[in-house]
């Protein structure tokens, strides 16, 4: 152990000053700590010290037992092969001040070398080896051809009659319904994601047999019970009415829920949601009892009205939990406060509460990260003067009026309000142009039961008037493009325009210049 310093053992002050964590921190040592999930211990080693962070590399130990002074001379630099790393080590700027507080100091030995670091972030939290653990049980033989059809990125191969690249990563409906046989995707080694709107008979036996396949995203499921507990799956996004049950294995670590939901909807898993992350996009504010009672991350979307009761009446062992709006409201807030593990919360586009009922610091006593965007101005106020000095990262961004509310309650561009990318200037003309489209189709239609050819000219209009708005200095990027089509669809929504919306889309991705 290096003189002077200092063990930062577990019921130390979580928010000493930066300077104190700075000299507390040598150069050489090596500190240790328990990953969450599996409880196994896993080391990092402190690398250099700059100003406000310190740069660690993390080491190879993984193991059920506290590491002693005794294996420090085994222990080498953790190289990450798994997913897209080759023989990489991993190493990181981290801030002083959010050192975790529980990490035991094992003893100092000499620096092996590592390259200038260029990556910040945060402390380990034994992902990396948690990862590698993980990878090194899958096939070897699926794990060669990966990495080998990562090398070779310019190899093709035919599949159903089309030339694609073989180290392909996602495949879709256009090419899975042209398959009379699933295997013949055993030519696509890198094949990670596949998307699709159908049922096909195949897809579940052949997820069950490809393990580096870690995301399916399946639109419009018919199934009641869909089974992928034998599948190797580590994200799922779906979304069907009809479904009643679905079964993960433990390997997912986060499922997404879309459209309309049935009541009987149940999630089971063989860690019933431990570490695991469950994302609602919720229509009519409805939440399903799903199970999943160890869940550990719970985000909401679209939220119009809703009570934080029904969060903590079902999940009580969150770490996790994040709320937006549409925008829209949330009552009992206070019930925030029987989430006593909670280390992050974030808020965005939600009103309806005020800082009084806004829990105090004291009742939230593992918070860490608080994250709030476009909330009550009085009560962001107050929430931010509360909790600064208790809290490692806070940001509160784009407090609301409740005249802003009033104006923008149904407005779909008003996140554009404030942001950086986007000129006021811009969001103001794009907001007026939205504005008059809704008026004049609301209007065209109100005069006819029929589809009429007014509506074409509307669209037309609409498109090009941000062909115009992004002519002289461009702002409209992917994420963007979504939100003015998604704009539109509102506008369609309130219209009650439902058979002509293919061609509609149509004529916008005809026209625009975006």
């Amino acid at each position: 152990m290096t003189s002077g310093s200092v063990s930062c053992e577990e019921g130390t002050d979580s928010n000493m000053p930066v300077d104190m964590n700075r000299k507390l921190l040598q150069i050489g040592d090596v500190y240790a700590l328990q990953e969450k999930e599996t409880g196994k211990w896993f080391a990092f080693q402190i690398v250099n010290l700059g100003q406000e962070n310190a740069v660690y590399v993390d080491l190879d130990y993984w193991s059920e037992q506290e590491p002693t002074q005794g294996d420090l001379k085994s222990m080498d630099h953790l190289r990450l092969n798994h997913h897209l790393w080759n023989n990489t080590v991993h190493y990181c700027w981290a801030p002083y001040e959010q050192f975790p507080v529980s990490a035991k100091l094992i003893g100092n030995i000499d620096i092996r070398p590592i390259d200038e670091c260029k990556c910040h972030g945060n402390w380990p939290d034994g992902s990396q080896q948690k990862w590698t653990e993980s990878w090194n049980e899958l096939p070897e033989e699926q794990v060669r051809a990966f990495k080998v059809a990562l090398a070779r990125k310019d190899e093709t191969v035919i599949i159903a009659g089309k030339e694609v690249k073989k180290c392909l990563y996602g495949v879709f409906d256009d090419t899975l319904s042209l398959l009379s046989d699933f295997s013949e995707l055993d030519k696509l080694p890198g094949l990670g994601r596949i998307v699709t709107n159908k049922e096909y008979p195949q897809m579940i036996p052949f997820l069950e047999r490809r393990h580096l396949i870690r995301e399916l995203i399946w639109n419009d499921c018919k199934l009641k019970d869909v089974d992928l507990s034998c599948t190797h799956l580590e994200e799922l996004e779906i979304s069907g009415k009809d479904i009643e049950i679905i079964r993960l294995p433990a390997r997912t670590k986060i499922i997404t829920l879309k459209g309309k939901l049935s009541p009987k909807l149940k999630i089971i898993s063989p860690n019933d949601g431990y570490f695991m992350t469950l994302r609602v996009e919720m229509q009519d504010d409805f939440l399903p009892d799903v199970g999943l009672s160890r869940l550990t991350t719970l985000v909401l979307k679209h939220i119009r009205n809703f009570s934080l009761k029904t969060v903590t009446s079902r999940f009580s062992d969150l770490f996790w939990l994040g709320l937006a709006g549409k925008p829209g409201y949330i009552r009992d807030v206070d019930e925030i406060t029987k989430l006593h593990d909670l280390e992050t919360l974030t808020l965005n586009d939600l009103f309806g509460f005020s800082a009084d009922e806004f829990p105090q610091p004291e009742s939230l006593p593992e918070l860490k990260r608080l994250w709030l965007e476009s909330i009550p101005s009085d009560a962001a106020k107050a929430i931010k003067k509360r909790y600064k000095s208790n809290v490692h990262d806070m940001h509160v961004l784009k407090p609301r009026s409740d005249e802003w509310l009033h104006e923008n309650l149904n407005n779909p561009l008003r996140h554009w309000d404030g942001n950086e990318f986007i000129s006021k200037s811009k969001y103001s003309k794009s907001l007026a142009l939205w504005k008059e489209t809704r008026r004049r189709l609301l209007e065209a239609v109100a005069f006819s039961d029929a589809y009429i050819p007014s509506i074409d000219r509307i669209v037309i209009d609409y498109v090009e008037g941000f062909n115009k708005l992004d002519s002289r200095s461009q702002f409209i990027e992917t994420e963007e493009r979504e939100d003015i089509i998604n704009a539109f669809i509102q506008i369609l929504d309130e219209a009650g325009i439902c058979k002509e919306r293919n061609s509609i889309m149509q004529l916008i991705d005809d026209n625009r210049n975006w």
